[in-house]
């Protein structure tokens, strides 16, 4: 009690003195403003990150058998001891499950991952913020930059450009030559593959053309693959999976997966035909996040300085022709060409489309 009225005291008197009281009243000043209006910089972020010390990651990527190493990284990198706890998921229940949080008014999740259509989603619905990127990140990873501007302008600074997922042809080695696999799409509707391909059973990846071929020719594409009597598998991985049991001789899946597989001896390996679909995933921090700065520290090292252990680890990279990644190099080796959304307008033509093959592959 008696501190309390000494410090009462002390402001009472410095009333007489403007400078003084200033100085006298500041620091309880930025006891009660919330850090987001106070100046936001990396020394602040990485002192709030080290106090919440945790990351609800809701995502497949990175696999868990390999976030330990990237948690050890981290954690070495800036004298943290942070726990991840990572609850894996595709991109449609993480869309799904964070909108029902936050209408239930119980934000969970701090971070995720997603392409155009989940970011859309999420952007509308009000649950991602403008971020200053550059400005907080740009002196400790200057590759932030880079992160930020190719993001397209709609969701620039509210996302990341995170690894991309460019959908390519698998084959089995011991099987094929590398000569032998087609190098165009329409390729793999000729007869001798019938019965031999597997297929993801949700119509992707070539609903991601539809914008740039036209719907009517992807859908002719799809009827003649169907024809061919294929394996049908859910998502990209395991269309991927039929490759590698030998199940399948030769299927349509992204990049990473034939990479991991090769990495374990698997006789697999895969060619990119001269023009294929990109799905640009994003790292999404959540607005209302429970753990916001360390999400922010963990999103701009990931993407930036910690890159190369990531596609290590992962075998996910970057398909732009001027990145430093295993994706980029092995795409301009192959001279392809990609093609990825980045209006609306596009993104709307390729969900529609994607029902359709979807349909007509299983009949629903």
């Amino acid at each position: 009690m008696g501190t309390g009225r000494l410090h009462i005291s002390n402001l009472g008197k410095a009333v007489l003195n403007p400078r003084a009281f200033f100085l006298a009243l500041l620091p309880v000043v930025l006891m009660t403003v919330p850090l987001k209006a106070q100046a936001v910089n990396f020394e602040r972020v990485l002192a709030e990150a080290k106090k919440e010390a945790e990351l609800n990651l809701w995502s497949n990527t990175p696999e868990g058998a390999v976030m330990p190493q990237l948690i050890e990284a981290f954690n070495k990198r800036f004298a943290m001891k942070i726990n991840v706890n990572q609850v894996p998921m595709g991109t449609r229940d993480f869309t799904t499950r964070v909108i029902a949080g936050f209408q239930a008014g119980r934000p969970e999740a701090d971070q995720g991952q997603g392409a155009w259509d989940t970011v859309s989603i999420l952007n509308e619905k009000g649950l991602l913020e403008e971020f200053d990127w550059v400005g907080v990140f740009g002196q400790e990873f200057p590759d932030i930059r880079k992160r930020v501007q190719r993001v397209i302008p709609d969701f620039r600074g509210k996302v990341l450009d995170y690894s991309h997922l460019a959908s390519v042809i698998v084959y089995r080695t011991d099987r094929l030559r590398e000569g032998d696999v087609p190098r165009t799409w329409e390729g793999l509707a000729d007869p001798k593959w019938r019965g031999q391909i597997a297929l993801n059973q949700e119509g992707s990846p070539f609903h991601y053309l539809a914008p740039f071929w036209g719907p009517e020719k992807v859908l002719e594409l799809a009827r003649k693959l169907k024809a061919n009597q294929p394996l049908f598998a859910r998502g990209a991985r395991g269309a991927g999976t039929l490759v590698e049991s030998g199940e399948a001789t030769i299927g349509v899946t992204t990049v990473e997966v034939p990479e991991y597989g090769r990495s374990k001896g698997v006789p697999v390996d895969w060619v990119a035909p001269s023009e294929i679909p990109i799905a640009v995933e994003h790292l999404i921090i959540l607005k209302r996040a429970p753990h916001p700065n360390l999400a922010r520290l963990w999103a701009a090292w990931i993407t930036t300085e910690s890159r190369p252990l990531f596609e290590e680890l992962t075998r996910k990279g970057l398909a732009w022709p001027d990145e430093d990644s295993f994706l980029s190099r092995r795409l301009k080796a192959f001279g392809t060409k990609f093609r990825f959304a980045e209006t609306k307008e596009q993104n709307n033509t390729m969900m529609e489309v994607r029902k359709q093959i979807e349909h007509l592959y299983l009949g629903k």
